[in-house]
């Protein structure tokens, strides 16, 4: 037995002006895929593992990942596609396929991106190969993902830091679906639902119980995985909307109201979804009073983890009014002012225009005065439990600029900002 093995990982965000190529994915085919996720904490190397554990010998067929972004371009999609299918196809009648995805990933024309990758690997298995997928938390599952997996499988933690975990979860179900020990039945529940991304981490609130209700059905032996999907909420597509799906093993005939049942808790909680945000200027002063730090603002409507460009000014204006004395740590994507920085050299002053040139309908420049503090080439390497832990990625050039008390990392690409290592 030889099981195939690939991620294909991209959050779309309808709404950003900043389209995704194929080059933002870094993908890479066959044996370089399986180097580059052995030993990490990703959902790829969570298959490694446990494969390796079986002692199932192994196919790599890609791996790649690109940061949230806009739709992405037709011919790139077909692209990645293509090599996709074609990779797939040279390995040699596989007995199944661990595929990792995103699930709320979009393209010109293609408003399911999941289903059409799973089309693709369909066309080339049949029907009757298993095929078992890891989903991000926040996919959009829709009918040709439920209908054309074996099993589709979600992270149970947002912040995400289950990558792995999902990944040897996924791989497990598949071994024991191999072995003759399970018979997947999958039931998908679709909720007509959009609830604010802000409030639905896992470690408090209304997804948190959601969440321990799936895992306590997996737990007394009713599922062998419960995924509760509350879905990318800046998406402007067909077939939007929340979802749970249930798997459960052979002979399960309860699986469809076990869905229901946790579809229902879902749609009775939605209200508790709602969240207060502050204007910035009120954030501001509740920051200063807070005892001890650091303190997190968080600018959610440009949040680059969830494709926002980058460069909003909103923030930074507020900030710069409130002539504060705290050192202040900001994040901006400004390919044009790291090209000023380069120019000048470290230790320069420069004065210029920063921000609000990728998305100027809703954000304008701010004339700075600034001395360029670091250059870089912006390759860095995430250290913290998350998506790309342990791989090295690059938010193209850099520079880092001090403006007053506010040290401002700048760069040319869009990049997660949520380790600490950044």
């Amino acid at each position: 037995m030889t099981v195939a093995i690939a991620a294909i990982l991209q959050e779309s965000n309808t709404f950003s002006p900043v389209t995704t190529r194929y080059q933002d994915f870094s993908p890479v085919f066959g044996e370089a895929a399986l180097e580059r996720h052995r030993g990490k904490a990703t959902e790829m190397g969570g298959f490694i593992d446990a494969l390796t554990a079986a002692r199932m010998p192994i196919a790599p067929v890609c791996a790649a990942w690109a940061i949230t972004a806009g739709r992405m371009i037709r011919e790139d999609f077909d692209r990645l596609a293509r090599g996709f299918e074609r990779q797939l196809a040279r390995v040699r009648k596989p007995d199944a396929l661990l595929l990792a995805l995103h699930g709320a990933q979009t393209a010109e024309g293609v408003d399911d991106v999941a289903g059409a990758l799973l089309a693709s690997a369909r066309r080339v298995l049949g029907g009757a190969v298993p095929i078992v997928v890891t989903l991000d938390l926040h996919a959009n599952v829709t009918r040709a993902m439920a209908t054309q997996a074996t099993a589709l499988v979600g992270y149970h933690t947002y912040p995400h830091i289950d990558l792995y975990e999902t990944g040897v979860k996924a791989a497990r179900l598949l071994l024991q679906t191999l072995a003759g020990r399970a018979s997947p039945v999958m039931a998908f529940r679709k909720l007509p639902m959009i609830v604010p991304a802000e409030n639905m981490q896992t470690t408090s609130g209304p997804m948190h119980r959601l969440i321990q209700r799936g895992k306590a059905l997996e737990r007394n032996g009713q599922a062998l995985a419960v995924s509760v999907f509350g879905v990318q909420p800046w998406l402007d597509i067909q077939e939007m909307g929340c979802s749970v799906v249930v798997v459960a093993g052979r002979g399960s005939s309860r699986v469809k109201s076990v869905a229901g049942a946790l579809a229902r808790q879902f749609w009775d909680a939605r209200r508790e979804f709602g969240v207060r945000l502050s204007p910035p200027e009120r954030a501001i002063r509740e920051a200063l009073r807070a005892s001890g730090g650091p303190v997190i603002l968080s600018e959610s409507s440009d949040s680059t983890g969830s494709g926002s460009p980058g460069d909003s000014t909103g923030l930074l204006k507020a900030l710069l009014a409130a002539r504060l004395h705290e050192p202040v740590a900001f994040f901006m994507v400004d390919p044009e002012a790291v090209a000023e920085a380069v120019r000048a050299g470290i230790g320069a002053t420069v004065t210029m225009r920063l921000g609000g040139k990728l998305d100027p309908a809703r954000s304008r420049p701010v004339r700075v005065t600034a001395r360029v503090r670091l250059l870089s080439d912006g390759r860095w390497t995430p250290r913290a439990r998350g998506y790309n832990t342990g791989i090295e990625t690059s938010m193209g050039r850099a520079a880092v600029f001090d403006i007053g008390c506010i040290r401002m990392l700048v760069a040319e690409r869009s990049t997660m900002t949520v380790d600490p290592e950044l």
